[in-house]
């Protein structure tokens, strides 16, 4: 229910400055639209389920109804009620932070991150601001979260070089010398709203302009990027045994598929004395079955031996059995012989596997992971080119052993393709589909008449609730038919989704307006019109950014509360102590919280401050005060309240840049298309079209240029002091399969005779 209330609540601090002014409009409309319901419901209905029954639905659905007279007054009262919101959650913050010190500064009680407050209520915001994003924190927090951190660092660096000259010299600029009547509204006074068509000499200043945010990103972008190489590098070298040593080999021909043959192969290629450990993955559905039954057996066990320490009494419990009168049984007695009973079962099943995995085929799938007694095979295996099939013999980076998909290894190739072409089609429907079921549960929402309120909500119900479960509903697809080898990647995947949506349903939504396979087909037709497309409908939309903008103020604000965390830790600590309680209530709901959708609506929100950056100048630096919120917000709560995560040491990262260039692209190329229309010559659109090629070629080269993915050979062979600290540590942990591992341990304990846990 929070992923609907969430939004809710952001909507009426969007709505509430419309709110009032149109509320007895509101009410008059409603039940002139009862009415006509009771008149003619066969007709009403059949309106109420048409999706596209507006050229414009899919603007009024967004909110974005055109720049327009008095949205002034509009802007300042969402900024007034924005923040006396953020205030009101400050306070709440405050209280509960040093009420609940285990959900909201538990890293920094437990010592886990290197941070001290002092005794006043709002150090916690300096700390956030101010927290150094170094070694020490990559080493505590991991990479992937620290990028985070820097990201929103490279965001106010972009913001700030193009928001400061924007504001300070194309805002006086367009407002003194654009010409625009009395008909211009108020906000679009300083910007290009009150440019005139074919202005004699101010286009020129904005095609400079354009050249000065192409350079802007790009620097900045490759600079930030020849950081995180030092980063990655040395992630990379401090990578633990046994990850740092094994590769994933994918593709391994069926003639081969056995570890013996996977041993040989890897021995004949490089040297036999460098494997240390081969794993084929094997079809261990049944046994997987059979060590999870015995684990929740285990647990029941445990909850009642528990029972008996605190209560003093043997516990009881009633058996149902088919065929039999339900009778009661000493749970100690019955859960301890269920476990015996089972345990011999997973010995006798764990021995077939092991005899039956000494054959090629049967039970032993097409992936293995191998370990190597260096760093340097490692290395050298991930280069070779072993088949000139790529397919087979695919040897990769493994993801960290927690993670790992064991399900999506033991799937066969041919339903792993199917599988991802029928998640390809489910995405794309998705998208297809978005608008009119948006559209279909407005028009339901405004069928209803339940007061002023809900008429200022009902407008947008659709998208608000649909928006809500996006990340929910991505996230079911990418994990019912992606064959994905780590839980990591599922955010990784359901970022590249993520961003793409809001580029399409937010940035693109009034050149897309409510048709998407419309606008597809209108773009494949003929591509050089989406410059036009984008000239003609983007700029009427730049009062919408900026209100939208200054909510994006209050959902960072209210990210602070973690209230669905606090709840979570008061109900489970009725029953656990304060430590168990903690750890159950963690982490953040990964769907919307986690690094693929914070990135995601991250990047959005920097790519509205450079693209409409130009329209408006006043965009950039609402943009600007929405990340300098992010760093103090979440330079907080990363560091000081939120649990460390799995780490891909920077993918993230590296997506995230890619769609800022991405971004930059798309500005150039609605700057192209603003410019050669209303320009007075073709030279500024000449010099828009100049930045596009600049900007793609930039793209090609940080994709060709920077390797990140690897570490670099001469780092092998000279080896440092964390490379050779990481080789020497040794957890004791293989990439075997976990119910084999469980299996194996059973069977051991069981053969001598003692209990296994």
């Amino acid at each position: 229910m929070y992923k609907v209330m969430y939004p809710l609540l952001l909507l009426c601090s969007f709505t509430t400055a419309a709110a009032t002014e149109e509320a007895c409009d509101n009410d008059v409309q409603s039940l002139l639209h009862v009415q006509r319901l009771l008149k003619a419901p066969a007709e009403s209905v059949f309106r109420v389920l048409n999706f596209t029954s507006e050229p414009d639905a899919a603007e009024k659905l967004m909110g974005v109804t055109g720049n327009k007279m008095g949205d002034e007054h509009v802007f300042l009262s969402g900024l007034v009620s924005n923040v006396m919101m953020m205030a009101g959650v400050l306070v709440a913050f405050v209280v509960l932070r040093l009420r609940y010190p285990m959900v909201y500064s538990y890293n920094v009680i437990a010592e886990i991150v290197p941070l001290k407050f002092d005794a006043s209520w709002f150090s916690w915001a300096k700390t956030g601001f101010e927290v150094q994003t170094d070694d020490a924190l990559i080493d505590v927090i991991g990479l992937d979260s620290v990028l985070m951190l820097d990201f929103i660092s490279l965001a106010i660096s972009i913001l700030l070089r193009i928001g400061v000259p924007g504001l300070v010299l194309l805002a006086p600029l367009d407002h003194l010398f654009g010409w625009g009547g009395p008909e211009v509204p108020f906000l679009s006074r300083f910007g290009m709203g009150n440019v005139v068509f074919h202005h004699p000499w101010l286009y020129y200043v904005k095609a400079m302009y354009v050249a000065y945010v192409c350079w802007t990103v790009k620097t900045v972008v490759y600079k930030a990027q020849e950081q995180f190489l030092l980063h990655r590098f040395r992630w990379l070298k401090k990578l633990p045994h046994p990850r740092s040593r094994t590769v994933m080999v994918e593709g391994i021909p069926r003639d081969c598929c056995s570890e013996d043959k996977v041993r040989e192969f890897f021995a004949a290629a490089l040297s036999s004395d460098v494997i240390e450990e081969v794993h084929i993955v094997k079809q261990t559905k049944t046994l997987e079955k059979m060590v999870d039954s015995r684990q929740g057996l285990f647990d029941l066990k445990q909850q009642a031996e528990f029972k008996l320490e605190k209560d003093g009494t043997r516990p009881e419990h009633l058996v149902v059995e088919v065929g039999k009168v339900p009778h009661k049984v000493d749970s100690i007695n019955h859960y301890t012989e269920q476990v015996a009973k089972l345990e011999a079962d997973i010995t006798e099943e764990f021995h077939r596997l092991t005899k039956e995995s000494e054959k090629v085929g049967d039970s032993n799938c097409s992936n293995a992971f191998v370990t190597f007694s260096d760093r340097k095979h490692v290395e050298m295996a991930k280069e070779l080119d072993f088949s000139p099939d790529e397919d087979e013999w695919v040897v990769t980076e493994p993801p960290e052993l927690s993670m790992v998909r064991w399900g999506e290894l033991r799937m066969d190739e041919d339903i792993q393709t199917a599988s991802e072409l029928v998640g390809y089609a489910a995405v794309f429907g998705l998208y297809a589909a978005f608008m009119p079921i948006c559209v279909g549960i407005t028009n339901l929402a405004n069928s209803v008449d339940l007061g002023p309120l809900w008429a200022s909500l009902a407008p947008t119900m659709g998208l608000t609730i649909f928006l809500s479960f996006l990340p929910t509903v991505l996230i079911l697809i990418i994990d019912n038919f992606y064959s994905l080898r780590c839980s990591s990647r599922v955010q990784e995947k359901l970022l590249v989704w993520y961003y793409w949506f809001q580029v399409i349903f937010v940035l693109l939504v009034t050149a897309i307006g409510n048709n998407f396979i419309s606008f597809c087909e209108a773009v494949a037709s003929n591509p050089l019109q989406l410059p036009h497309i984008l000239a003609a409908e983007l700029p009427k939309a730049t009062h919408f950014y900026m209100n939208f903008l200054v909510v994006q103020w209050s959902t960072h604000v209210i990210n602070l509360l973690r209230y669905v965390n606090l709840a979570k830790f008061l109900g489970f600590s009725a029953l656990y102590p304060e430590e168990e309680a903690k750890k159950r209530a963690e982490p953040e709901d990964q769907d919307y919280y986690g690094f693929g959708s914070r990135s995601a609506r991250w990047t959005i929100n920097l790519l509205i401050g450079v693209v409409f950056g130009t329209l408006n100048p006043t965009i950039p630096i609402l943009a600007l005060v929405n990340f300098l919120i992010c760093r103090t917000v979440y330079g907080y709560l990363i560091v000081a309240a939120e649990t460390k995560k799995p780490d891909l040491g920077g993918n993230f990262w590296v997506k995230n840049l890619n769609h800022v260039l991405q971004g930059a692209i798309l500005y150039t190329i609605l700057m192209t298309g603003i410019l050669l229309e209303r320009a007075p010559n073709f030279i500024p659109g000449a010099v828009s079209v100049t930045c596009l090629l600049y900007l793609a070629r930039s793209y090609w080269y940080f994709e060709k240029h920077y390797r990140w993915q690897a570490l670099p050979f001469v780092e092998i062979m000279y080896k440092d002091k964390d490379m050779i600290a990481a080789a020497a540590e040794d957890a004791g942990e293989s990439y075997e399969q976990p119910e084999l591992r469980q299996a194996r341990h059973i069977a051991a304990n069981l053969n001598s005779g003692t209990s296994s846990s």
